[in-house]
């Protein structure tokens, strides 16, 4: 386990957009998760200590985004070889925990799973 996170995490690709000092709307996929935190690839560069204002579509497609609010931990460029179009991974800790979400992102990891997304 990651030491940098205090919760456990699961793993999940969450489709998320945030807004940034640069763009009202920048997307993002969140690559894990816990309550306390999420570490997602970008492709907008942010810097340390930024805050971030997440919408995470947890649901199915007709469900709102669930929004969680945190500041960047840490910020770095992926290697080109495996970034795609996601050029940044960014750590996030969130202001709140979002204890009310544990349950959708686990059924969404489960869903994920199901249907050959995801791997353990």
């Amino acid at each position: 386990m990651d030491e940098r996170r205090l919760h456990s995490r699961q793993l999940t690709c969450i489709p998320a957009f945030f807004e940034s000092k640069r763009d009202a709307q920048d997307l993002a996929l969140i690559r894990d998760a816990s309550v306390s935190g999420a570490r997602l690839f970008t492709r907008t560069r942010l810097d340390l200590d930024e805050p971030v204002n997440l919408r995470l579509y947890l649901g199915r497609e007709s469900d709102p985004p669930r929004q969680a609010v945190g500041r960047v931990v840490r910020a770095e460029r992926r290697d080109p070889a495996h970034a795609d179009v996601w050029s940044w991974e960014i750590g996030v800790e969130f202001s709140e925990a979002i204890d009310g979400y544990e349950v959708e992102i686990a059924e969404l990891c489960q869903r994920q799973e199901a249907a050959g997304i995801l791997r353990r």
